[in-house]
């Protein structure tokens, strides 16, 4: 028996020998997928901040990262990506999403209104939109944005002008949405008195604006007029492919090495922050 795998070697068992290498190679490479058409978080140049949270997590996890790039809206990741086979893992899914396996999460953080310095906005409240001389705001579609200004009476007033911000693009059988930096942009220009979306989104613009903005995380939760709670502060964690239970593991051995690397990107990317046991 020994005899005939020596002499088999790696001529008439070339095709073995191939799968055995695969293996190791899969083993050792980091296949993540990621949108072009996700800014800041994801970008065709690789210059996303989850771009280069990739790359720390395979150089701390000793893995060849592929970044298996996407041409289309990081919500299909998951069917055209892990579905499909071409990748393991996603950076930056909420904790507990329940089509993947989900890291511990590495960083948390909230909806929150972005404004001028010299409006003088105060508060931290969602409630908080609802005052005079703030009646036009540039926000995300479908984001809990939409349910702020339905709760406080200023949805419709301000359709029109959320419309435009895609050109009045037709949104039927389609997805449509709102880039980061154009809700940023028309805050800045005062076009719209506030803007109100996920920090990470928008804070690499704030950050980068040259008319002084000021960026507020929502400290409150919405409850529904049903009782159902909409929650405004969300952790991200890293998720895998349920049939990779294993790589899962080292993920997050690398996200516990390798969180002082990541701290320094969200922290240059100004991304605000909340304490992950809140």
């Amino acid at each position: 028996m020994n005899a005939t795998i020596s002499r088999l070697g790696c001529g008439t068992a070339a095709l073995l020998c191939g799968l055995g290498t695969a293996a190791a190679q899969d083993a050792d490479t980091l296949r993540v997928c990621a949108s072009t058409m996700d800014a800041p978080y994801s970008t065709e140049d690789r210059t996303g901040f989850e771009n280069r949270i990739a790359e720390v997590l395979a150089d701390e996890a000793g893995m060849t990262l592929d970044l298996v790039q996407i041409g289309k809206d990081a919500i299909y990741l998951v069917r055209d990506g892990i579905e499909d086979g071409l990748c393991d893992v996603l950076i930056g899914v909420d904790q507990g999403d329940r089509r993947l396996l989900t890291s511990e999460p590495y960083y948390r953080s909230a909806y929150a209104f972005i404004s001028r310095q010299d409006r003088n906005f105060e508060g931290d409240r969602w409630q908080d939109v609802d005052r005079e001389g703030f009646d036009t705001f540039s926000y995300r579609y479908h984001s809990p944005a939409e349910t702020i200004l339905k709760y406080t009476g200023r949805y419709e007033y301000n359709l029109i002008y959320q419309a435009s911000l895609t050109d009045f693009e037709d949104r039927r059988n389609k997805y449509t949405q709102v880039p980061a930096d154009r809700v940023v942009s028309e805050v800045a220009a005062g076009n719209a008195d506030l803007g109100i979306a996920f920090a990470p989104d928008v804070a690499r613009y704030v950050r980068d604006s040259r008319e002084p903005l000021k960026l507020t995380l929502i400290t409150n939760e919405i409850e529904r007029q049903d009782g159902v709670i909409i929650p405004l502060q969300y952790s991200q964690s890293v998720g895998v492919a349920p049939d990779k239970p294993e790589l899962l593991d080292r993920i997050n051995t690398a996200l516990e090495s390798g969180k002082d690397r990541i701290r320094a990107i969200l922290d240059e990317e100004g991304i605000p922050t909340l304490p992950l046991d809140s």
